[in-house]
């Protein structure tokens, strides 16, 4: 993820005092050296699942906002806490857009065009599972529902912020999908386990 850099400079305020001896250079002051820059990650708040029918060309998002970060308010699901689950259609396919983004700055910061532009570093992964095939290819056992990545980075490896689901024509109960960003600088080879993650949420997939 791309960070801010933020430089502190300590000013070291230096008096002279004019004698008629030469100056003793043991009694100088040592003059501080400037503070090493800090780094402040880019803070997600909200994650916007917008799943598209293009059997029925109808548009649904479902969101998750935990405004102050970790440790303070409780993360929450819109609409009361029906956006935790994702209903689907069996045999329909599905394009999916994920959108993050700061909800803290103003305007709205979207985050996920940083992931895109700096995809050689980011993927998502969905259920912790690394893709395979060509195109990347995730396969959801619970729901049995395929996800194919359509984006990819600089390497033709998947991002994940846009991607293909499919059903087959057996409904299904309600099943964990977990949606995980990770930062993988210098380490991304399509597989899950390099890397650290940026956001992960947890929703439910059910196929009806």
């Amino acid at each position: 993820m791309k960070t801010i850099i933020t430089f502190v400079a300590l000013i070291a305020t230096l008096t002279t005092t004019f004698t008629s001896c030469k100056k003793d250079k043991k009694n100088e002051p040592d003059v501080e050296q400037p503070a090493p820059p800090t780094n402040e990650s880019e803070l997600i708040t909200t994650m916007k699942v917008v799943v598209y029918d293009t059997t029925t060309h109808i548009s649904t998002t479902y969101v998750f906002r935990d405004l102050d970060g970790p440790g303070g308010n409780p993360a929450t699901f819109a609409n009361n806490g029906a956006d935790s689950v994702i209903n689907i259609l069996s045999n329909h396919v599905y394009k999916t857009t994920i959108l993050l983004l700061d909800e803290t700055k103003n305007p709205v910061d979207t985050i996920s065009n940083e992931v895109e532009e700096e995809g050689v570093d980011h993927m998502i992964f969905f259920n912790s599972n690394s893709p395979t095939g060509t195109p990347y290819n995730t396969y959801l056992s619970g729901s049995m529902t395929n996800i194919k990545y359509l984006d990819l980075d600089a390497n033709n490896r998947g991002i994940g912020l846009s991607t293909l689901w499919t059903a087959p024509g057996t409904a299904t109960p309600k099943s964990p999908l977990t949606i995980e960003l990770k930062h993988q600088p210098g380490v991304k080879d399509g597989s899950y386990a390099p890397g650290e993650t940026d956001i992960q949420v947890t929703f439910k997939l059910k196929v009806n």
